[in-house]
């Protein structure tokens, strides 16, 4: 680690941080006088109960009896762990614990922090603070105070070193400092990381890779480097901030699992903090009645609603509001409950009938009621008062009707408040009329677009892969059959007519048996191939409630043991009578997605027709077929159910993004259904895949304007130099990448439409440009995302099914020249000259125990031989990789050969006295230095032997490490191999880059 440039980056953090709008003080670690083993400074925490305690201003000898509360806070971490012991000292940064002091009577609240005037409290910033906790002992980089309290830790790296980033400092913190000096943590309501490019936060027992960004809906996308990470930290480590965290933004989540219920600290995103800050304006406001917020699908609107109660609560110029959560599905009422039960909000009451939502609200019932809007239906009247907040999930649906109009003369002052993330602008619905305030921005109180939200990492992008059902018939012979049918029946030209328009019904082509099966085999074959290993499950959307239950039965009988799919739909009286099992009362629904939610539980498939496709929160949902025409908001909201983040927690992989496998061929519906205006504009994208296109091309061209003059037929290298010579600056930069990620927004959703051919060499052409300018981190940072043993079985066990057949076999060739080696390496019987006949081969274990048997042997000397030390060293790499997963797989046994080849070769080197000489060849490196040579461009002066050196050192640390597997992990590879590329005047992009990463992916 480069030590200067690190405390280059601390320096330049406590220099913003101390400037005056921040009102940060820096004191040195040697000045803050606290013995290494505390956790706070007593003498702060004093003055701080002194000043903000009127009874302890009066006796200040009542100090003595907080503080040992204080610290048996803290040290209750050995025994109540750090989520509980975090969790109880949060209640007391809030004012909610109450002592009763010798002498006096009654419990008093004890304040600790000073909300009304947060920066009337002692704020203190330090570097390199040591704490000591028994024999262990580590030094945090940044650590902010609050009257004595450490409520923010940072870690730093250094920006120019090769083998650091964010993700080595957020490692450092979760795997690191909270497992090994916990009472550290206690009072921590946030850690950051950064290495001066980019910023992270997360709370304490979030995963690195969960760790998110902070900075302003309002702010352009910043481009990694020290001037966003200084605008990060502006915005996040204020202290009106950290204390609003505290106070409002802090809730600890009560979650299940296979093996228990276990807790979970949940500190919001500023998406979210901007929401509830607006609407609390809005509710402020009277001169204004209502306001739309418009929030990508998945970012978190359930946790906004409650963030949004919370402080709504908290404003005692509201006079205890009432908040009414409207909801429009049944099953979210269970979902929202839930979720706000989960996180302790008090005074929240589910209006289970009219009647009582009716009687709660005539009662003037204050807290937080949670129902649906059908329950609005015909009410009439029922509360005037003007402090009523209505909050509207989903508000694009059932607004525009009867209910809506019915819920507004029930509440004819409350203000009013619309969350949606498909707004929509039709004929005959308007999101942004029904609630939106034309004061507003583009008719919206606050914006989280798609496009951010991505970039942030909050959401996962969607990939869509069609599918083709293609059937053969013959027609000429189905006429026949149908007009015999017809005469033997003596039916005349209208039933014909109308037997044959019956007959062709998409509903009764999609029926058909082979088709089922057809579909159905094609959804379990895809699953066990590239879904089921990552641990993720699946969603099925069926055309309607009969194939529902035609696909249950299908898929099923498919099934093996420890896989099972089940049915969620309502059925009809008239349905047939076995299919009622699939109608479950809503406590036996709520069982069925509590198992479809746990990654442990052997229910893989949910197979459905209109229930749980909005809604439905289940980030382990990582695909979903989709096999029923779907329009506009519904196919939008239906898709995006796999858009959430989530992580293995058996294995710590990342799901990488949510995948539609499209059965119907919903191309254009699904470009319609994400068009969505992100200039907030009071109306839809146009609704045509032909005017989408007409948008990209104007948004393309605006893309290439800085560009004109560029000669696109010199070299790729050249071209790219140019256009970072335009792209000079800062400004230039970001102004660049914003239009090009505008681009990209379109371009994806359209792909692969024909009609984006013309346009395809420009885009392409410009995501090379931005992949060329567009920052790296190295690839070393990927160490961190080491799989679990658990991960190594899982993956293990599934790979060795998949490759042992009989193609696989077959392609391992034991000829004579591999016996020969293994006769040297005497893994085989009889002497070397004698000769060769079939037998069967040693055991891999054989063969890397003798390896290394013979390699230890020479590296036992005074000055052992660097050709030694290098195949002891490509040894190990093949344990590492056979213990990550590969086990006896075709790769491996090749690498395994190729290497016994070479101890053999070198042994005999070594007789002849030309050991020096030897070198031990990389395959995987040689294999490299054939695509370059092949690939790179003509004319373009390179040493192939250094890039290809260049490139293995990126992935050699990670080789067997199941990298290709991890979100970040992929895209660092990538971006690396880029780096490498462009350093040595190769195109970062294009077929040389295609075949050398796919090569390094195969094989690394």
């Amino acid at each position: 680690m480069s030590g200067i440039a690190e405390t280059a980056v601390q320096a330049a953090l406590v220099a913003r941080m101390t400037q005056p709008d921040l009102g940060w003080r820096f004191v040195a670690h040697a000045d803050l006088g606290r013995s290494l083993d505390a956790v706070v400074i007593e003498s702060e925490v004093a003055a701080a109960l002194r000043r903000l305690n009127p009874a302890l201003a009066e006796c200040p000898e009542r100090v003595d009896e907080v503080l040992p509360r204080l610290r048996a806070a803290i040290l209750s971490v050995r025994d109540d762990g750090l989520m509980e012991s975090n969790r109880r000292m949060t209640s007391w940064l809030r004012g909610q614990e109450t002592v009763r002091f010798v002498g006096a009577e009654d419990y008093v609240p004890v304040r600790l922090l000073d909300y009304a005037r947060p920066r009337a409290n002692s704020l203190a910033v330090s570097t390199e603070v040591t704490y000591r906790a028994g024999t262990e002992e580590r030094r945090f980089d940044v650590v902010l105070w609050v009257n004595g309290f450490p409520l923010a830790v940072g870690e730093t790296k250094t920006p120019v070193g090769a083998a650091t980033s964010w993700l080595n400092a957020a490692s450092d913190i979760h795997d690191g400092y909270e497992v090994k000096t916990p009472g550290f943590f206690v009072p921590n309501v946030l850690s950051f990381a950064t290495e001066g490019r980019e910023l992270r936060y997360g709370a304490i027992g979030q995963p690195p890779e969960m760790w998110l960004p902070w900075s302003r809906t309002t702010d352009e996308l910043p481009l990694p480097g020290l001037a966003a990470v200084l605008r990060s930290a502006e915005l996040l480590l204020r202290p009106e901030m950290l204390l609003d965290i505290i106070r409002t933004y802090t809730l600890y989540s009560r979650r299940s699992s296979a093996s228990g219920g276990y807790t979970q600290k949940v500190i919001p995103r500023y998406p979210q903090v901007e929401a509830v800050d607006a609407i609390v304006r809005r509710v402020r406001d009277p001169q204004r009645r209502q306001g739309l917020v418009w929030h990508h699908q998945g970012s978190g609107k359930t946790l906004l609603m409650a963030f949004a109660a919370a402080r709504l609560r908290q404003q005692s110029d509201l006079d205890a509001p009432t908040i009414v959560v409207v909801l429009d599905r049944l099953d979210l009422i269970e979902q929202v409950a839930s979720e706000f039960s989960s996180v302790g909000l008090p005074g929240l009451t589910v209006a289970e009938t009219k009647d009582e939502l009716a009687r709660l609200l005539r009662e003037d019932t204050r807290g937080i009621l949670v129902t649906t809007i059908f329950r609005f239906a015909d009410a009439g009247l029922l509360n005037e008062r003007s402090n009523i907040v209505v909050l509207v999930d989903e508000a694009h649906r059932t607004q525009e009707g009867r209910l809506g109009a019915d819920m507004r003369a029930a509440l004819p002052n409350a203000k009013l408040i619309g969350l949606t993330g498909t707004p929509i602008s039709t004929d005959d619905h308007n999101t942004w009329e029904t609630f939106g305030d034309p004061a507003d921005p583009g008719g919206v109180l606050n914006h989280y677009s798609v496009e951010r939200s991505i970039a942030d990492g909050a959401t996962l992008p969607i990939h869509i892969e069609p599918r083709l059902v293609d059937f053969h018939f013959d027609k000429a012979a189905l006429d026949e059959a149908f007009i015999e049918l017809a005469d033997a029946e003596s039916l005349d030209e209208h039933q014909r007519g109308y037997l044959g328009r019956r007959a062709s019904r998409v509903d009764a082509f999609m029926r058909t048996p082979a088709r089922i099966q057809a579909v159905c085999e094609d959804i379990v074959t895809h699953y066990r191939a590239r879904v089921a290993p990552l641990g993720l499950k699946a969603q099925v959307v069926a055309f309607d409630r009969e194939l529902c239950v035609a696909y249950q039965e299908t898929i099923t009988g498919l099934l093996g043991p420890g896989e099972e799919a089940t049915v969620v739909m309502t059925t009809a009286k008239t349905d047939p009578v076995e299919w009622r099992v699939w109608d479950r009362d809503r406590a036996a629904e709520q069982a069925v997605r509590d198992r479809f939610l746990d990654p442990a539980d052997p229910l893989r498939f949910l197979i459905v027709t209109a229930k749980l496709l909005t809604g439905f929160d289940a980030p382990v949902e990582g695909v979903m077929y989709l096999d029923k025409p779907l329009r506009a908001h519904t196919l939008f909201q239906a898709v995006t159910r796999t858009n959430r983040r989530w992580t293995n927690p058996a294995t710590g992989q990342e799901k990488l993004h949510g995948l539609v496998v499209d059965y119907i061929g919903l191309g254009e519906e699904l470009a319609r259904a994400v068009a969505v205006r992100d200039t907030g504009d009071k109306r839809a994208l146009p609704a045509e895949v032909d005017e989408l296109v007409a948008v990209l091309m104007e948004v393309l061209r605006n893309a290439m304007s800085p560009f004109t003059g560029i000669d696109r037929s010199t070299a790729g290298y050249e071209q790219l130099m140019e256009a970072q010579e335009l792209l000079a600056t800062e400004e230039e930069r970001t102004s660049f990448a914003e239009r090009f990620l505008r681009c990209e927004s379109l371009f994806e959703l359209l792909w692969p439409d024909t009609r984006l051919r013309p346009l395809e060499a420009d885009y392409r052409w410009l995501a090379r440009i931005y992949a060329s300018i567009t920052p790296t981190v190295d690839a070393n940072r990927l160490l961190w995302h080491r799989l679990g043993e658990k991960t190594r079985e899982l993956i293990g066990e599934y790979i060795t099914g998949v490759e042992v057949t009989t193609v696989e076999a077959e392609s391992i060739a034991i000829d004579a020249g591999t016996f020969e080696v293994l006769r040297q390496l005497e893994l085989l019987p009889g002497p070397v000259s004698a000769p060769l006949t079939p037998q069967e081969p040693p055991t891999v274990d054989e063969v890397l125990d003798t390896i290394e048997s013979r390699l230890r042997r020479k590296l036992a000397g005074p000055v052992a031989h660097p050709v030694w030390r290098t195949l002891s060293e490509r040894l190990e790499e093949l344990r590492r990789s056979r213990v990550a997963g590969a086990m006896d797989s075709v790769a491996f046994l090749k690498r395994l050969l190729e290497l016994a080849r070479q101890v053999v070769e070198a042994e005999r080197a070594e007789v002849d006295g030309r050991l020096h000489e030897f070198e031990v060849l990389d395959p995987d490196r040689g294999a490299l230095t054939q695509i370059l040579e092949e690939y790179a461009p003509p004319g373009v002066p390179v040493i192939v032997a250094k890039v290809v050196e260049d490139i293995d050192a990126i992935v050699r640390p990670i080789r067997g490490t199941r990298w290709q597997e991890s979100q970040p992990g992929d895209r660092e590879v990538r971006r690396q191999l880029r780096l490498v590329l462009k350093r040595s005047g190769l195109p970062p992009t294009g077929e040389l880059y295609d075949r050398a990463y796919a090569y390094i992916r195969e094989h690394y």
